[in-house]
């Protein structure tokens, strides 16, 4: 019967992977640079942005007064001689218009531009907020498959050890009676290569993916970093009360900006109601006079007017607006309700997941991962000593194995679940860089 040292397979095993991920994982990303990375690159936040600049110009320029009207014409020219200076009435004018807006109008206008700014303010902090959960998730997937790869490599020179062992017992024996287990050696062997082949694809498939978020020069030699303080990073306050979520949820934001646009609804409103008021405007006006017939001088006139506006026949017009400005409030009042509570479902139910994938690690490290190795162990001191068989040997190897990369598997789903709790409740502000290191 053949014996396996284990400590010097692992050993083995372990040295050769350092090999290969020396090699392949060079240029590697944390996930705070791959989030900072993405953030700097991202032309919609550039966009956004220009936007903002735009609306503070024009809140601005809200605030002044339309140009004034000059006019300039030559009044009662007598038509029989056209003599400027026949007729004591002709004269040139000049007239200076100025009209005033109704009310508050301009301060409304200029509020409303603000009101812009904000929203632009708070999309941006909604972009880069799913943008880090988005580029999170889709690290961590590749983490996943990168470190599954890894798990799976290094059980590989067992399972070739296996194989060595069983052929040499094999040959030794020249019989059949270990035939089954050379062919089952062998077949387990091509499936953990196939294993190897689908978790490489599986990495490279999400790395593409992930290679959308980075710039070109990043994502041509991609790979994230190694280690796991990422899924420690990934932590979340699990002992909120009701009222600190409720708190937290009123300030993700999608909240803020419905109420920047319930903001802008009520200042579309003022501004309806001040057209309920009168328009008032200022004429100044100068009249030059020619000589009279005899040589003397007539004197110039001058005149002063003021015009207001009387909002009669149109107040069913403004009716309607003030009316729709007041509904559309109202409206963003019920969508604010409908956002909450479709995020606190969101929230309970994202938390309940995480809760029960912090369980299931418990269980693996505490319980299951334990009695799979004692149970590979078993298996292999019994075969060692004739008293087992090969194919328990296989099916622990490959239970044990299952069992870490299953654990893996709740690890990384639990840190995306708090990459999500995050999103929910984490109070986000305008864009920054982020330079924290994993």
């Amino acid at each position: 019967m053949f014996h396996i040292r284990i400590p010097m397979l692992r050993a083995c095993g372990a040295l050769g992977l350092l090999a290969l991920a020396s090699s392949a994982y060079a240029e590697s990303l944390t996930l705070s640079q791959t989030v900072t990375q993405a953030l700097k690159q991202d032309a919609w936040l550039a966009a956004n942005s220009k936007q903002q600049q735009s609306a503070i110009a024009l809140s601005q320029g809200a605030l002044a007064l339309p140009d004034p009207k000059i006019s300039v014409g030559v009044l009662n020219m007598p038509t029989d001689t056209f003599d400027f200076e026949q007729e004591a009435m002709t004269q040139l004018s000049v007239q200076v218009t100025q009209m005033f807006p109704v009310g508050d109008s301009l301060q409304i206008g200029s509020d409303q531009q603000l009101v812009k700014v904000e929203q632009a303010k708070w999309q941006r902090a909604n972009r880069v907020a799913l943008l880090e959960k988005d580029v999170t998730r889709l690290w961590l997937s590749a983490y996943y498959y990168q470190q599954a790869l890894q798990i799976v490599s290094q059980s590989k020179p067992l399972f070739e050890q296996l194989n060595d062992a069983v052929a040499s017992n094999y040959r030794a024996s020249y019989g059949s009676a270990r035939q089954q287990d050379l062919l089952r050696a062998e077949l387990e062997l091509s499936k953990l290569d196939q294993r190897l082949i689908e978790l490489t694809q599986a990495r490279d498939n999400a790395l593409n993916q992930l290679k959308q978020y980075l710039p070109q020069q990043l994502g041509e030699q991609l790979s994230v970093a190694r280690r796991d303080q990422a899924l420690a990073k990934l932590s979340i306050n699990d002992s909120l009360s009701h009222e600190q979520i409720a708190v937290s949820l009123s300030h993700h934001p999608l909240v803020k900006l419905i109420d920047m646009r319930t903001d802008g609804a009520h200042l579309d409103q003022s501004l309806a109601e001040q057209k309920y008021k009168p328009q008032w405007g200022v004429t100044l006006g100068y009249g030059y006079r020619g000589d009279t017939p005899n040589g003397s001088d007539r004197a110039d006139l001058a005149s002063l007017a003021v015009s207001v506006s009387m909002p009669i026949f149109s107040t069913s017009r403004q009716d309607a607006e003030v009316s729709a400005a007041r509904l559309q409030a109202e409206a963003l009042a019920s969508d604010r309700e409908l956002l909450l509570n479709e995020l606190l479902s969101r929230y309970q139910a994202v938390m309940g997941n995480w809760t029960q994938l912090k369980k299931r690690e418990a269980l693996y490290q505490t319980e299951l991962l334990p009695k799979y190795h004692a149970s590979s162990e078993a298996a292999l001191n019994a075969y060692t000593r004739d008293d087992g068989r090969f194919v328990d040997i296989v099916q622990a190897r490959i239970a044990e194995l299952n069992a870490q990369v299953e654990l893996l598997g709740i690890q990384v789903e639990q840190s995306k679940q708090a990459a999500e709790l995050n999103y929910l409740i984490t109070r986000h502000q305008a864009p920054s860089s982020k330079g924290e290191q994993l």
